[in-house]
């Protein structure tokens, strides 16, 4: 139920980018096939990989995040062996229960964050594809067994898993750079005074083809060169000079998904990194990928 690594969990919402956004009462993320209604008296946001929650006056964080479990039998081991990381080091207490085909529960105790804490924790199955975690923290002087219990109980009894659909704003984008090429350029140059001079330049291209294979290329090179002033004051050029230069040629595979009223694009190269894009669009209809303008050409890696 809840992965060894507190802080490592597989992103339940497969982004990275949607720090800040509150929450409204009921929450709905149709690519995800999730739902759930946010308990009376909480109130939160997603913050990277997780949905945060706090009381205004129980104590303690409410922490929503992915279990990627198959049956209760692999969630039951797996929520007993604890959370273990730098900030967390939690351990079971007594057995987890095992409630139906798709539920497993149980208490932890040990350290969260530099403070002694307890938590309630509920790990739900998902039959469509990936389950939720629901844990309830506090410290430990002030944890209720019965009040959090309670509460992360009314979490988890209003999670509602469906079939995950494409939103109207994902089809939208993938008509408009499905089979193109995005295309980022940026260059700068500076001089001083003494005659120096440098100089940037960068270009990345994304060819996202209809099969869901993407190539990638980057190029950048910056250049200097130093200037100075000899004993009489005048000007020297060249005193020295430089060039560096890098290049990147991979491919993987992308996918395209919006949640919250955003949409992403994820790559994930045949190397294993993973790259992610905040995708908007600017007033005049420009494509941009984290803020920064790419354009939408015709692809000739996609043909």
């Amino acid at each position: 139920m809840l992965m060894n690594k507190l802080l490592s969990f597989i992103p339940l919402f497969l982004v990275t980018n949607l720090m800040g956004q509150i929450l409204p009462p009921h929450v709905e993320f149709e690519e995800l096939g999730l739902s759930f209604d946010i308990p009376k008296g909480w109130s939160g946001q997603i913050e990277g990989d997780y949905i945060y929650l706090g009381h205004q006056t129980i104590p303690g964080l409410m922490i929503l995040s992915e279990n990627s479990s198959e049956n209760t039998a692999d969630l039951k081991i797996l929520a007993e062996q604890g959370i273990h990381d730098q900030a967390v080091n939690l351990k079971p207490i007594g057995d987890f229960s095992t409630i139906g085909n798709n539920r497993v529960e149980g208490m932890y105790e040990g350290m969260f964050d530099g403070a002694s804490a307890k938590c309630y924790a509920i790990g739900l199955i998902n039959g469509l594809g990936k389950g939720v975690n629901v844990l309830l923290v506090a410290d430990a002087s002030v944890y209720s067994d019965q009040e959090h219990k309670a509460e992360a109980r009314k979490m988890a009894n209003s999670i509602r898993f469906f079939e995950a659909r494409e939103t109207a704003a994902t089809k939208a984008l993938k008509s408009k750079i499905i089979g193109k090429q995005l295309k980022y350029m940026y260059t700068s140059s500076s001089s001083d005074y003494t005659g120096g001079y440098s100089g940037t330049s960068v270009t990345t291209t994304i060819d996202l083809c209809s099969g869901g294979q993407f190539h990638y290329y980057s190029n950048s090179n910056s250049s200097f060169s130093a200037g100075g002033i000899d004993s009489e004051g005048s000007t020297v050029s060249d005193v020295g000079s430089g060039y560096v230069n890098s290049n990147a040629n991979e491919q993987g595979v992308y996918t395209i998904f919006s949640v919250a009223n955003k949409s992403y694009l994820t790559l994930n190269f045949e190397s294993g990194e993973v790259y992610e894009y905040q995708i908007t669009e600017s007033a005049e209809g420009a494509t941009l990928l984290n803020g920064d303008r790419f354009f939408v050409i015709e692809s000739e890696a996609c043909r």
